[in-house]
This record gives structure tokens, sequence and C-alpha cells, in this order.
């Protein structure tokens, strides 16, 4: 566990990691042992992940995936496709997706908008700006579409949001 790698999330670490929120967020009697519990399960099943994988080309997957990662971060407020980060590899969208769904599960695209809602989060809770200026920043045409996005991949709208941040601290 001392050398920095990219784990497959498998079934098991999701449901850990899903059983690790819920307990955080509960608050529950007992929380804190409950939560060492299970952060020594999640580290018992990265390190069997990690000696599990096949050497293989894992090692250029990983790259690759660090690599994609770096541009996501660069690229982000471009509203770059997931082809326009294929082309910058020099792979094709399909083994990006491949990459990127072994190293984490999920699809360049989710990661792509994932990236994109934690930025849209980062200006609502540090900003005062109006939605309408952050769905623009962003490089939506539409705030109102901006706002469907952000409701779809959150399950609150950014007015929502951000008045659940003002209702907190009152």
């Amino acid at each position: 566990l001392s050398r920095s790698a990219v784990v497959r999330g498998t079934p098991q670490i999701r449901t850990i990691m899903k059983q690790i929120f819920a307990e955080h967020a509960a608050r529950d009697f007992g929380r804190a042992h409950v939560l060492r519990a299970l952060s020594s399960a999640m580290i018992g099943l990265v390190a069997r992940a990690l000696t599990s994988e096949s050497g293989g080309n894992g090692a250029v997957e990983s790259s690759l995936f660090r690599r994609f990662e770096a541009l996501l971060e660069q690229h982000h407020l471009e509203r770059w496709s997931v082809a326009d980060y294929a082309e910058a590899l020099a792979v094709t969208p399909t083994h990006l997706n491949r990459i990127t769904r072994a190293a984490t599960g999920d699809t360049a695209s989710h990661l792509i908008l994932n990236r994109l809602i934690r930025e849209a989060r980062r200006n609502l809770v540090y900003t005062n700006l109006p939605v309408s200026t952050i769905a623009y920043t962003l490089g939506f045409e539409d705030p109102a579409y901006f706002s469907r996005v952000y409701a779809a991949a959150t399950g609150i709208s950014p007015r929502a949001f951000r008045a659940q941040l003002h209702g907190d601290e009152g």
C-alpha cells in the first residue's frame, strides 16, 4: 500500500465505500468503531486487489489513466468530449473508456461530468456568483440546461443546493 496505484473498483470495494459514506453521515452510537472496522476492511480489499492484479500492461493502463486525470484537470472548463481526451492521449474513445472503467468502474464521460459537477459545487459553495454565471463559466450556453444536468447528477438543483448551505449556517 506504500506505492500509488489505480485499483479496479470491485463490487466489494464499492459496497464498503457505500457503507462508509452511510455510517459517516448517520452519526449513530459507535460510529467511530464502525468506521474504523469498515476502513480496515477497505484497506484489506485494496491490498488484495493490488496483489491479485496481473502484471500484463497494468502499468501502461495506470499511466494512461493518470494522464487522462491530468488532462481532465487541465481542460474540464473547455468542455472536452471523450473523443477530445482520447485524441490527446493517442487512443480510441473505446480504449479510453476501457481504461477508466478498469480504474474506477465508470466511463470517461461520467468522470468528465463528475469533474464538471465538482467545479460547479465549488463555485456554489465558495462564491456568490449567480447560478447563470456559474453555468456560463462552466461552458454551458443555457443556464436552464446546466441546472437540469446538475440536478440529474446530484439529485438537487443548484439553487436548492446553495439554499441548503445557507440554511445550515443559520
